[in-house]
């Protein structure tokens, strides 16, 4: 609430006090009435202009997320197109192949998130490396698992999974001897959904990510045990939370 709210609404004093001086004069009593609609009638107008002012401003935001989502998309591809045509130049037929297979792959996971069911995780899934350059995310999604079909709440759950990601996103760390990467794997298990979150590459304070995933899930899922860090890579975790399915 701005200045001007409270200062209106703290304007109706002098009305007021005209009415409680001067009881029987009906002037005062006119002033007050048409002072009160007056102002009830400026925070109508305020409200609704400072509304329409915040709509714009989530417009605008969500029309440039979309821009640079698409930004990074198109360089992706041209980068693989690029490679298409030097392994064609070159005849080399079969890596020109394994190329072509590798966006196939990705545009169906695309497309895989993009149905999920749940518009804030889909958007989020796919602008994530808009808003992060310290960690690559990789999703596999289930063939054919749609949120919104499922007996749970999408928007719960989606608030859930992008939390559990910010954990891992906030502490990734800017690392020069690879690249930190966090895979997810969502899938339906009998009466649960679970989600598999594996991370390889540098991570600060690592001691404390299971109470941080614990505060984002908020009871919308558990985190289960997961694998312990591997002998060859000490930064790589495995953590597998599991969303229950009401019958």
């Amino acid at each position: 609430m701005s200045l001007r709210e409270p200062m209106a609404l703290a304007s109706l004093c002098l009305p007021v006090a005209a009415v409680l001086i001067w009881p029987r004069s009906w002037w005062a009593l006119i002033v007050f009435v048409v002072w009160t609609a007056a102002v009830f009638a400026g925070l109508a107008v305020w409200q609704r202009k400072a509304h329409r002012e915040h709509c714009d401003k989530l417009l605008a935001h969500a029309q440039l997320s979309t821009i640079r989502t698409l930004s990074h998309h198109r360089h992706d591809w041209m980068n693989e197109l690029q490679i298409i045509y030097g392994y064609l130049k070159l005849n080399k037929l079969d890596k020109a192949v394994d190329v072509v297979d590798r966006i196939r792959a990705k545009m169906e996971q695309d497309s895989r998130i993009s149905q999920l069911g749940c518009p804030e995780l889909s958007s989020y899934l796919l602008s994530f490396r808009t808003i992060c350059d310290t960690m690559r995310l990789e999703v596999e999604i289930e063939d054919g698992l749609t949120l919104d079909k499922l007996p749970l709440e999408a928007e719960k759950l989606s608030q859930a999974m992008i939390g559990a990601i910010n954990v891992i996103r906030f502490r990734a760390s800017v690392t020069y001897a690879g690249e930190n990467v966090l895979r997810i794997e969502l899938a339906r298990r009998d009466e649960t959904l679970e989600a598999i979150m594996q991370y390889s590459g540098e991570l600060a304070g690592a001691d404390s990510i299971a109470e941080e995933l614990e505060l984002c899930l908020q009871g919308a899922g558990q985190l289960a045990q997961g694998l312990e860090p591997a002998e060859n890579s000490p930064q790589a975790r495995t953590m597998i939370i599991h969303f229950p399915l009401p019958a």
